[in-house]
């Protein structure tokens, strides 16, 4: 029960969802494919998102019925994971909405090692950038020499002369 009125309340109730660098993988299943003999055009528009290392259709998946397929797709890096469950997830596909979901319980080990360096190494780097100093920005004026001025602070906008009519 929430104190909102009823009329500013969504008919489809929307929730933020986060995922940790844990439950984030480059294994991917994507559920609700129709069984039409079209996994090889999903499996074509997997690839044009970037390079897979390994996909297969599971059969025996629990969602894999007589009329829906399941598809299991290992990408070569994790960030293509991510950008493919973004721009697949919910997606028609032969008038289906595809499902796609994170599966990290199909890592090794070494799986595990190489995405938490890559984290700490990207965590480093941008730790790394903000320690610099800031760079100053150019601004243009608008005088009629077209020169630039080097400012630290956000330039203060010019006033035009009125005229008297």
């Amino acid at each position: 029960m929430t104190s909102r009125p009823d009329y500013r309340d969504p008919r489809i109730p929307r929730s933020v969802c986060v995922y940790t660098i844990s439950q984030e993988s480059r294994y991917l299943l994507i559920e609700n494919i129709p069984s039409l003999g079209v996994e090889k055009q999903l499996i074509e528009l997997c690839q044009s998102f970037g390079p897979i290392e390994e996909c297969r259709m599971l059969d025996d998946h629990p969602s894999s019925t007589d009329t829906l397929d399941v598809l299991w797709v290992k990408y070569e890096l994790i960030s293509v994971a991510r950008f493919v469950k973004k721009k697949l997830d919910n997606k028609p596909f032969y008038s289906n909405p595809l499902r796609v979901n994170y599966v990290p319980e199909y890592e090794t080990m070494d799986d595990i090692r190489l995405k938490f360096q890559d984290r700490y190494e990207a965590v480093m780097k941008r730790v790394n950038n903000h320690k610099r100093t800031p760079k100053k920005t150019v601004y243009p004026m608008p005088i009629s020499k077209k020169e630039h001025v080097i400012l630290d602070e956000v330039p203060v906008p010019v006033q035009k002369k009125r005229r008297r009519i």
